[in-house]
């Protein structure tokens, strides 16, 4: 393949202000995204080279230094304008750029409102720059759900910096900033099985699973783990049968069907994780019963439950976006009880042996049908050894 003359690769980069782009935009940092306060989520801070995801759209800013060494008559806001393109080389053509007819504009103007913030200009020009994360990804409407005006769910648009008045070769600098809006794939076959204050819940995950070398699933690679949820929320005082201990419009409550008789398990009837928006933060954090699961994990443990009380618990995933699945629920609810051991058990049939270094598991389930078991085969064990 014949090379490009030097020519045709300074043109390239006239059109594109590649080489601008490393000088006009500097310290760029991210602040305000939800995710920084989530267990076992981001522990400091989101990098730049990170995506965006649609949590981020909820309250997160960046922040840009810009340096220009051109002429700045009439100040920084009068003279630079912002717009924001999917093709990296769109925003440096003026018949790409909005306002042009619909269909043809792939570069747009940010519509962030209140407008961009812009502090401390010089001359030469060096301000901050504070940009919206919802109109880095749309910059029209900030829609981070349905972006109208980007290619796709997952992609990278071009922060472009114009100097005005507008022409082919005005670019004075370009940032890539990368998204990811689609949420993973849900969960499902989800199960539940009662245990001592807890649920212990499984589930199957197949959606982009691919297959190892060894035959083996792995997850998804964007994916970062799974998270349970429980209604009643863990530590809630609202009962299952709508005695609400707490705020009846705020505290939901699990409704059964007619005749409940007290077994481990009773069918679920509606339930507030059925119209829970998990990228919904507020209501999220309310429901949820679980640290950030591993994203090769098929089961977990719901904990800080109430023996006796009824529990529906859904399931969700999450990307390293921060995106969240919709919820897959359990088709069941489960009522945690306390279990007792075999060495309780031996105990309470007049037994006084140590247990020593072998004791029972309390079992999720049937638990106290083994440890039953178990005490039967030593008292007949001790019948035996007297007739001898």
């Amino acid at each position: 393949m014949r090379a490009p003359t030097p020519r045709l690769v300074a043109l390239a980069l006239c059109l594109v202000g590649a080489p601008a782009s490393a000088q006009v935009f500097t310290n760029v940092q991210r602040s305000g995204s939800p995710r920084l306060n989530e267990p076992g989520g981001v522990s400091n801070s989101l990098l730049p080279s990170s995506p965006i995801g649609i949590r981020d759209c909820e309250g997160e800013v960046w922040r840009f230094t810009v340096n220009f060494s051109g002429s700045a008559s009439g100040g920084a806001a009068n003279t630079l304008q912002y717009y924001v393109g999917a093709d990296e080389s769109a925003c440096a053509m003026a018949n790409a750029r909005a306002p042009v007819s619909a269909g043809t504009a792939r570069c747009w103007p940010i519509r962030q409102t209140p407008s961009l913030t812009v502090t401390n200009p010089t001359t030469p020009l060096s301000y901050t720059v504070e940009i919206q994360s919802r109109y880095l990804v749309d910059p029209e409407g900030g829609n981070c759900r349905n972006p109208g005006t980007t290619q796709g769910n997952a992609a990278t648009n071009y922060l472009t910096l114009l100097a005005f008045p507008p022409s082919d070769n005005n670019v004075v600098g370009t940032y890539s900033i990368t998204y990811d809006v689609q949420p993973p794939d849900a969960p499902f076959d989800v199960t539940a099985s009662s245990g001592e204050g807890a649920v212990n819940v499984g589930w199957s995950y197949s959606g982009s699973l691919t297959t190892t070398e060894a035959g083996t699933s792995a997850a998804p690679a964007d994916l970062q783990g799974f998270w349970l949820l429980c209604d009643p929320p863990a530590g809630n005082a609202t009962s299952v049968d709508g005695g609400d201990g707490g705020d009846a419009s705020v505290d939901a409550t699990v409704s059964l069907d007619a005749g409940d008789d007290e077994d481990e398990e009773d069918t679920c009837g509606e339930s507030a994780l059925s119209t829970l928006d998990p990228n919904d933060d507020t209501a999220f954090q309310r429901y949820r019963c679980s640290s950030l699961i591993a994203p090769n994990a098929t089961e977990g443990r719901a904990e800080g439950l109430s023996n006796g009380r009824l529990y529906r618990v859904a399931v969700v995933a999450q990307d390293l976006a921060g995106n969240r699945s919709t919820l897959a629920l359990s088709s069941r609810c489960v009522r945690p009880q306390p279990v007792t051991d075999f060495w309780e058990l031996y105990r309470a049939q007049g037994g006084q042996g140590q247990p020593g270094f072998c004791s029972a598991r309390p079992w999720a389930r049937g638990g106290a049908a083994w440890a039953w078991i178990m005490v039967g085969a030593v008292a007949a064990l001790a019948a035996w050894r007297r007739r001898r």
